[in-house]
């Protein structure tokens, strides 16, 4: 795996803060255009902007991983500032996220791994009960878990607790999101109630029922029914080619084999690294279409490398 890297290494070039930039100022163009339906006066617009507002709200969480990794921006101290912005219309801590993530990374195959988003059943390996894994996709799609963790989190802060596996410095930046989020949050209610206005909900709770599920979706096939007792990333990881649309909007999640071959490569250079990976994909689908398709078909115990094969033959 190390001389593979080694041998790849020409793919990396250094970070083009541009390109980041301009993710930016298309999330933020088209959060300004869901604002604006939302506001708007119609019934159809005011729809159409709440479901754009929350399809970017999503998608702002995608650009949030690529601040973590240090490849949005050049600046250590940029990537923390836009990750921040970024994660507070879903109430996501970039510090959290970021130390929680990186340790997914070292602990990938192994029994210490932790995901940041807990969803209950993870991976995909079933609870045998059908009452109790429809439960647990509504768990997973409501994201419950992590609104309820922010909460607790909150609490613990608050009475000067120390959160499980944060260093120091983390719980720092940790206690400085919160604090900025629960600020913000406090802010927006007392505003609402004294204004006597439904702008926030309109605009922020609403469209949360369309970012969680749809965020949910973004990261379920990264590792779901994957080999995850193996530290192998071919085999405990799952890439989707797709098309250039869902690219942009899962921001290179799609090409997540790639993300934990080489996790500190840019986003838009993932694209070239899965290319020069092509046919060592355990787990691999042409579109996301295909990869929730095969989550109906025979028993899932099956490695759906064996299914792939039949249902990425073009039709």
């Amino acid at each position: 795996m190390v001389d593979l890297r080694k041998e790849l290494g020409h793919i990396r070039r250094p970070i083009d803060g541009r390109i980041f930039a301009l993710k930016l100022a298309v999330l933020c163009s088209l959060i300004s255009v869901g604002v604006a339906l939302v506001l708007s006066g119609s019934v159809w617009r005011m729809a159409v902007g709440i479901i754009l507002c929350g399809l970017m709200y999503a998608h702002a969480i995608e650009l949030q991983h690529e601040a973590l990794h240090g490849t949005g921006l050049r600046s250590r101290r940029g990537n923390a500032l836009v990750g921040v912005l970024l994660g507070i219309p879903m109430l996501i801590s970039f510090a959290a996220y970021r130390a929680a993530h990186m340790r997914h990374h070292r602990r990938l195959g192994t029994p210490e791994n932790r995901e940041f988003f807990d969803y209950g059943d993870q991976y995909g390996f079933g609870s045998g009960s059908k009452v109790h894994d429809v439960l647990l996709w509504i768990y997973r799609f409501s994201m419950i878990g992590h609104y309820v963790n922010f909460l607790v989190v909150c609490v613990k802060l608050a009475a000067g607790r120390p959160l499980p596996d944060e260093k120091p410095a983390a719980m720092r930046a940790i206690r400085r999101d919160h604090a900025l989020m629960s600020a913000i949050l406090i802010v927006t209610v007392v505003t609402s109630v004294v204004t006597h206005s439904l702008l926030a909900v309109w605009l922020w709770l609403v469209p949360l029922a369309i970012a969680n599920p749809v965020h949910a979706l973004i990261e379920l096939p990264e590792h779901y029914r994957c080999q995850t007792d193996t530290t192998d990333v071919f085999r405990n990881t799952r890439s989707i080619r797709s098309t250039w649309l869902m690219t942009w909007f899962t921001n290179g999640n799609n090409f997540h084999v790639e993300h934990h071959f080489m996790p500190s490569l840019p986003i838009a250079q993932l694209g070239e690294l899965h290319l020069a990976l092509a046919g060592r994909h355990h787990y691999y689908h042409r579109t996301y279409r295909g990869f929730f398709r095969s989550l109906f078909g025979p028993d899932p115990s099956v490695p759906y490398s064996e299914r792939v094969l039949l249902s990425s033959q073009p039709r």
